[in-house]
Formats: C-alpha cells, sequence, structure tokens
C-alpha cells in the first residue's frame, strides 16, 4: 500500500500511550481514521488534536475485547468513512507481576484484549480489503514477543502469539494484496507502561524510545510492506537478533545485565501498590 492518501484506516488503543501517535503520523499522511478505545472522553480530545494535522477522524467508543463491540465498530466505520484499508491493532494491557500472583481474570483480560481483540477485529476487516485486493494490518507486539522476560509471562505469552499470528496470516493472504506486518517497540519513553515505574535506576542494557518512533515504523510497514519492524536502540536490535539464533544465550545477557533484577522490583512494586489502593 504505497499511497494512503485519502485511505481509510481503524485505529486501536488510540486514546492513551503510543496510539495517538500512531493516529497522528497516519493523519500527517492523509488517512481518514477511526479512533477506537474504551474512553470516549479521551478519544474527543485526541480527534480535536489530529484534526488539526490532517482528516477529521471519526471517533468510535468500544472494548476491542467484546465482540458485538467489534461488530459494531467496522459497522460504523464501513457506514461513515467507508471500508478500512488499514487496521492498526494497538490495543494492549501491560500487566507486570509475579505470575502466581495474577488473578484467573487479569490472564483471561490480557489475552482477550491483547491477542483475541486483535485476531478478531482483522478476521472483520478482512472481507473488504480482499475484496478490494489492497489493505494491510498492523500489529503492535513488543520485544517481550520476541524474547521471554519473567515477570511479564502474561504478556509474553499474548505478544509471541500475536508474533505468529502475524507471520502465518501474511503467508496465508500472500498475492491477495493484503499486507501484514508487526512492529516491535522495547519500552516506549513518556507514554509507556514504564513511565510510571517507580523500581530505581533502570539497567543499561534495557533501552527506550520515543512513541514518534514507533508511529513511523507502522506507517512505514504500511507502505513498504515491510513484515516487521523492531523499534529499540541499537543493542537491544542486536539482543534481538540473538535471541532468535540462542535464546538461551539472550537469556544470560538479561539475567545478567540486570534486567530480570529490574522487572522483579517492577513486579513487587506493582504488587504493593495494588495492594494499598484495596478497600479495607
Amino acid at each position: 500500500m504505497r499511497e494512503v492518501k485519502n485511505a481509510v484506516a481503524i485505529v486501536t488503543g488510540a486514546s492513551r500511550g503510543v496510539g495517538p501517535h500512531i493516529a497522528a503520523e497516519l493523519a500527517r499522511a492523509g488517512v481518514r481514521s477511526a479512533l477506537v478505545a474504551r474512553s470516549e472522553d479521551d478519544l474527543r480530545a485526541t480527534a480535536e488534536r489530529l484534526g488539526r494535522l490532517g482528516p477529521e477522524p471519526l471517533v468510535v467508543p468500544a472494548d476491542v475485547s467484546d465482540e458485538e463491540a467489534q461488530r459494531r465498530i467496522v459497522e460504523t466505520v464501513r457506514r461513515e468513512l467507508g471500508p478500512a484499508a488499514i487496521l492498526v491493532n494497538n490495543a494492549g494491557i501491560e500487566h507486570i507481576t509475579r505470575f502466581q500472583d495474577a488473578s484467573v481474570e487479569s490472564i483471561r483480560r490480557v489475552l482477550l484484549v491483547n491477542l483475541f481483540g486483535a485476531e478478531a477485529m482483522t478476521r472483520l476487516v478482512l472481507p473488504d480489503m480482499l475484496q478490494a485486493r489492497r489493505g494491510h494490518v498492523v500489529n503492535i507486539g513488543s520485544v517481550g514477543g520476541r524474547t521471554a522476560y519473567p515477570y511479564a509471562t502474561i504478556n509474553s505469552s499474548a505478544k509471541h502469539g500475536l508474533v505468529g499470528f502475524t507471520w502465518s496470516l501474511r503467508e496465508e493472504l500472500r498475492g491477495t494484496g493484503v499486507g501484514v506486518s508487526a512492529v516491535y517497540p522495547t519500552l516506549i519513553a513518556d507514554v509507556g507502561i514504564s513511565a510510571g515505574w517507580q523500581a530505581g535506576r533502570r539497567p543499561p542494557l534495557l533501552g527506550r524510545v520515543g512513541p514518534d518512533e514507533v508511529a513511523r515504523a507502522v506507517l512505514r510497514c504500511i507502505r513498504e510492506d515491510r513484515v516487521e519492524i523492531t523499534v529499540a536502540p541499537v543493542m537491544e536490535k542486536a539482543a534481538d537478533v540473538v535471541s532468535a539464533l540462542s535464546p538461551r544465550l539472550t537469556a544470560w545477557i538479561a539475567r545478567n545485565g540486570g534486567i530480570y533484577r529490574y522487572l522483579r522490583r517492577v513486579a513487587d512494586a506493582q504488587t504493593r501498590s495494588q495492594q494499598h489502593s484495596e478497600p479495607a
């Protein structure tokens, strides 16, 4: 999809985090976007800012983990803007904790939003894309979907699933005019989950990137039909390559480079925070 001007896009998770930055990058390219998230107030605030950059976006408050809401999103966009040619599956929940401390409900919720929501939304937009022989799906994963980090076990299982989904569907759709890509960011500065972490000094091997870097990678995937882009500092990109060749070596480096200790502190800090916030 080299030409994206006037294309219709659905961006999930568009109210917070990296979502508004992705929507802004698409707006500057002339894409007509539908912004999806649960908070209508946050969506409208985002839409107001984006209206100055390009076409005025459509606001669709909805929970992407709900099947009825998924159908309503696609039908609303088709009616108001036309069939979606771009889908950015960005909605996600981050849950850093010791696995034995996680509730069944929190496990279910992460998998529903991070994996099921992405697959179900993709399934619903595919018929229009295939009929037009033009379209692109971008799944926002993470470097945690390319390797395995302790204390991010629930997220890691969902993100690994997203990697498999991306590669499998891309091959299935080869030759149809519909592309599928994944973007794997490391920790995202200022707007990502790590912005609120209070766990002491971050180890040098665990880098951060800006949200606009992630947004540019999304647009690049669409325009160039790239299967995947890792958005991370050079050292972390190198570790990503090593991980594919030797997961054991990657685990050794992360363990001895302080990453596991840091994530354990994050998990323990978040557990304490949740305990303090629970009513007596």
